[in-house]
């Protein structure tokens, strides 16, 4: 592993500060008002049958995971009752 000495990491930093400055980021917070003027305003009744699907897909997928988790039960019921008979079949011998 290299170290990174304190000159290093300064090359390094000028370097990014370099990069930004070349992509057009001078890195200052931008106005919140200008931004917020391009953005388009939407209603909330144009998401709520978007939210009402995601509500719907949440109830299938909770009664998908009752229905996987009691099967896991039995499979695991399953499993250790065949380690029961093989560690029994172990034994005898």
């Amino acid at each position: 592993m290299k170290t990174l000495t304190a000159k290093a990491l300064r090359k390094l930093v000028l370097e990014e500060i370099g990069n930004l400055s070349e992509a057009g980021l001078s890195g200052e917070l931008a106005d919140t008002e200008k931004a917020a003027k391009d953005v388009e305003e939407k209603e909330a009744s144009e998401y709520a049958d978007s939210l009402e699907q995601n509500i719907d897909f949440m109830k299938a997928l909770k009664i998908q995971e009752k229905r996987l988790y009691k099967k896991m039960i039995k499979l695991q019921e399953a499993k250790k009752k065949l380690r029961s008979k093989i560690l029994q079949g172990i034994d005898k011998r």
